[in-house]
């Protein structure tokens, strides 16, 4: 099992709890590391600040 970073963990477990259910989901099928990991946070972020989420 891969590890993610704690504070990369915190940042999931802040979103939504819609979000951060398909955030789970998604990086338990999806080998990232936590590069990877930290901009894909910041692009849902920076949508949810927007107001909007992708299909």
């Amino acid at each position: 099992m891969r590890e993610i970073h704690p504070s990369l963990f915190t940042q999931v477990m802040g979103f939504p709890q819609s979000v951060r259910s398909e955030m789970l989901e998604f990086l338990g099928a999806t080998p990232l590391d936590n590069a990877q990991l930290r901009l894909i946070i910041a692009e849902v972020a920076r949508d949810l600040d927007q107001g909007h989420r992708r299909p």
